[in-house]
């Protein structure tokens, strides 16, 4: 029997079971959903967006591509409703449009990023001084449901906390990197210079006439840099029900930290300190193979939302992952799962290979245990 594909741990509160099935029977439907908010439906036959691929290229941390995509849907619902509406990647902003809007300002009114301003002649040390901002623009639709038609945008200007040179001097290539927003007032110009842009946004798409004059949803979005192991966050948004004014803009209050780290200890000391216990717990029990834990936390508005956990043990065999589930399990059990009422995973990697997960359901209050 292969252990890692036919074991299953099922733990509660109240009680601690194993079941192994036989090598014919399939375990489906082990982990329960727990997510409750809404979600889109995606309009079919789906239409890919009109600019696909270019976010690839615009924007250089997957991460930061997977936040951005499904975020701008979550923060969307408040205004296009998951019973009223469809969901359809952009079907407007093509790549030619979007490329326009991420050049340099020029003397024709084209180009949203800075100009060069007192050139020095060196192409490097210009673009360190004028760093670039806007990064992205990503636009998603909402199809009315009952008559098919678009009735409503939403769109993320996405852009660079720090910008990523890279130029071409008589044919060798330079690379650095700057942070945009380099001095210590207290203000965020990376913020500043999107509301700015955004205004010339909105007045382009309201001037298209191929776009669907309709409510238009827009948010800010700021992105971590480019080797980070967590994606970057959205500072604020504004809903224009009708024209190209932009009335006021609302704060968005969420956060990513990295456990362990002095930013979460700061803001959470009573969870910081509750995965620091597991952590050594889990490094108490095995020594031997040196696991490095990672935590991954969410927070809105203060409140913690998300916990993700990865623990790597290179060159685990199928008996100490068994043993690690148990323990990793029955510690977390013990631990957070009266304390965090949210959804919690724990992923067990070996060599960047996913070989187990707990997952913690607070819906049905189950944590689920499996070899992958």
């Amino acid at each position: 029997m292969d252990i890692r594909k036919n074991i299953l741990f099922l733990i509660t509160p109240l009680f601690f079971l194993v079941a192994c099935s036989s090598d014919e029977q399939i375990v489906e439907n082990i982990i329960s959903p727990s997510q409750t908010k809404d979600i889109y439906e995606i309009k079919q036959p789906e239409n890919f967006n009109v600019s696909r691929g270019l976010i690839m290229r615009n924007i250089n941390n997957s991460l930061n591509v997977e936040e951005i995509e499904k975020g701008l849907m979550d923060l969307s619902i408040e205004h296009f409703s998951t019973n009223k509406f469809y969901m359809q990647e952009g079907q407007y902003l093509d790549e030619n449009t979007i490329s326009q809007w991420l050049v340099r300002k020029s003397k024709e009114g084209f180009g949203l990023n800075p100009t060069i301003k007192n050139s020095t002649g060196d192409v490097l040390e210009d673009e360190k001084n004028n760093p670039k901002i806007l990064s992205h623009v990503l636009e998603q639709n909402f199809i009315n449901k009952e008559n098919g038609n678009v009735e409503g945008i939403s769109l993320a200007i996405s852009l660079n906390e720090f910008y990523d040179i890279r130029v071409n001097v008589e044919g060798l290539v330079y690379t650095d990197q700057v942070k945009v927003d380099s001095n210590d007032d207290n203000v965020n110009d990376v913020e500043n210079y999107g509301k700015e842009i955004a205004e010339i946004i909105i007045k382009d798409i309201r001037n298209n006439k191929e776009i669907p004059n309709v409510p238009i949803y827009l948010t800010l979005y700021q992105e971590s840099i480019e080797n980070s192991i967590l994606p970057g966050i959205f500072l604020t948004e504004t809903y224009i029900p009708e024209g190209d004014r932009i009335d006021e803009w609302t704060d968005i209050d969420i956060k990513n930290y990295t456990f362990p780290s002095d930013s979460l200890y700061s803001l959470d000391k009573e969870t910081h300190d509750k995965l620091l216990i597991l952590k050594e717990d889990i490094h108490d029990g095995f020594e031997h193979l040196n696991p490095k834990i990672v935590g991954k936390l969410r927070y809105e508005n203060g409140q913690l939302i998300d916990l993700k956990i990865d623990v790597n043990v290179p060159l685990i065999n199928d008996p100490e992952l068994i043993g690690l589930l148990q323990l990793t399990a029955g510690k977390f059990n013990t631990v957070l799962v009266n304390y965090l009422p949210i959804p919690i995973t724990i992923t067990i990697t070996d060599q960047k290979q996913d070989v187990g997960i707990i997952i913690w359901d607070p819906i049905k209050k189950q944590l689920y245990a499996t070899p992958i």
